[in-house]
């Protein structure tokens, strides 16, 4: 099992995803070997080798679905997040404000309209790479960088510190962008489409008998779980 950083979906060992994780395994009678931690890129890389069976919210990519089975379980959609020094506040005047530095986590997927923005924010050499979302929010917090795209299940917990919300506004400068999905991955190196189903189907389980739900609530606030589970799970 690899799990990476990831807001509340996974830290120090807790998390939603680990939750969600166990509790599959748990039902379908399958115990967890070994739980590890790595980052984004490299957990992808060792799911596409088969060097590990499952990771979490995984965005079921094309490229993606080559070498995994991806089953949806959330939806989430990223948010801007500017630092005050910022005084662009529309989509157009991002680009050419002096004081924008924009951070990005290498393998983090956007949509196309936000892809847009962080090529022209390349080309004007306005991009710093992060090494995961704790080094991103390390660096917004000392003003490294002044901008970046996450989802809120990433950022709520460090919003929640008082000098941070003074510093930071967080601005959905995307409103026809759809939401991203994220999903359970299994490498196709290790299960094959029968054992793989297994998983969805319990996954679909836990949708309908609200444990799915349930096991958000424990690290989410209603309206966010509302917001996660707003398309049904398939």
């Amino acid at each position: 099992m690899g799990f990476y950083e990831y807001g509340l979906a996974y830290h120090d060992g807790r998390g939603y995803d680990v939750d969600l994780i166990r509790e599959i395994a748990r039902r379908l009678r399958c115990p967890i070997a070994n739980e590890s931690v790595f980052p984004w890129i490299r957990t992808l890389k060792l799911l596409q080798i088969g060097e590990i069976d499952i990771a979490t919210s995984a965005t079921p990519t094309p490229d993606r679905l080559q070498y995994a089975w991806i089953y949806t379980y959330k939806h989430s959609k990223s948010m801007v997040l500017l630092r005050a020094e910022v005084q662009a506040r529309t989509l157009a005047a991002l680009p050419s404000d002096p004081k924008l530095r924009w951070g990005v986590i290498r393998g983090w997927k956007f949509s196309p309209m936000q892809d847009q923005l962080l090529s022209e924010l390349a080309k004007r050499n306005k991009v710093v790479t992060a090494i995961d979302e704790n080094d991103l929010y390390k660096m917004l917090t000392t003003g490294v960088i002044t901008g970046a795209l996450a989802h809120p299940t990433s950022y709520d917990d460090w919003l929640q510190a008082p000098s941070i919300r003074k510093q930071v506004v967080v601005l959905d400068l995307f409103p026809d962008v759809e939401a991203t999905a994220g999903g359970v991955a299994l490498s196709k190196k290790r299960f094959p489409e029968s054992a793989a189903e297994l998983w969805h189907a319990e996954l679909k389980k836990m949708y309908r008998d609200g444990s799915l739900r349930e096991i958000f609530r424990r690290f989410l606030s209603e309206e966010t779980t509302d917001y996660l589970l707003r398309a049904p799970v398939l």
